[in-house]
């Protein structure tokens, strides 16, 4: 497939001793991002991979409740949110670059595309609603280029969901790497993060208003409305 837009080489957890396919596989673990330099870009961060593989939570579950479908889920992991949007009613696709993850979101019911948002996506345009939730802000290392792609995605009054960080402050573009509690590593790949600060100037860069940011059980969610634009994909 010919690529719309930038990504970085090497995907999330991907290559080298393949930590995230092992993880899902063992559907528990922990999994650290951490920088892949000796410099001190950004703090690690640690995720527990049970919580990936179990039902979505009830703030999760709450969050879907408030979209619309059908619902793009960009960066979809093992479905659990997939899954949770059919249980609700709304019609709900995943795409996520991890053969692992795909096959673990199809097993469980979900329909699920092995690809990067990147590739061209089925009914661009068309998407009443588009989530970025467990960091997925930061694939392929340029939330600005993640933003546009969204945007060519999403239908005119729909609505991005994204999650960012607690530190309203924090944005960060490094080269990382994802490593088990058994020292596997993936390949270096290019990440971001940001706070809900670095949010709000990208998206008013991208054809983005950010018309809510919600804080609640340690997490801050932020949604998104798009601009009207002329060079808006449909298809």
């Amino acid at each position: 497939m010919t690529a719309v837009g930038v990504a970085s080489a090497a995907n999330f957890g991907q290559g080298h001793n393949e930590p995230y396919a092992r993880a899902l596989a063992n559907g528990s673990g922990t999994l650290t991002l951490r920088t892949d330099s000796g410099h001190h870009q950004a703090d690690p961060v640690d995720f527990d991979v049970r919580s990936w593989c179990e039902e979505a939570s009830l703030l999760e579950r709450s969050l879907l409740h408030s979209l619309q479908g059908p619902v793009l889920d960009v960066g979809c992991g093992p479905g659990r949110l997939l899954v949770a949007a059919q249980r609700i009613g709304l019609a709900a696709l995943g795409i996520d670059t991890s053969a692992e993850a795909v096959g673990r979101a199809r097993g469980r019911g979900a329909r699920a595309l092995e690809q990067s948002v990147f590739a061209p996506v089925p009914h661009s345009g068309l998407w009443q609603s588009v989530i970025l939730l467990d960091g997925n802000i930061g694939i392929g290392g340029s939330i600005t280029s993640l933003l546009r792609r969204c945007s060519q995605l999403i239908a005119p009054y729909g609505t991005l969901l994204a999650e960012v960080e607690a530190d309203e402050d924090l944005d960060v573009v490094y080269s990382a790497v994802l490593e088990d509690q058994n020292g596997n590593r993936s390949d270096p790949f290019l990440w971001a993060r940001t706070g809900s600060a670095g949010l709000v100037s990208r998206a008013e860069r991208s054809g983005w208003t950010v018309t809510a940011i919600q804080r609640v059980q340690g997490r801050v969610f932020c949604r998104l409305s798009p601009a009207s634009r002329p060079d808006r994909i449909m298809g």
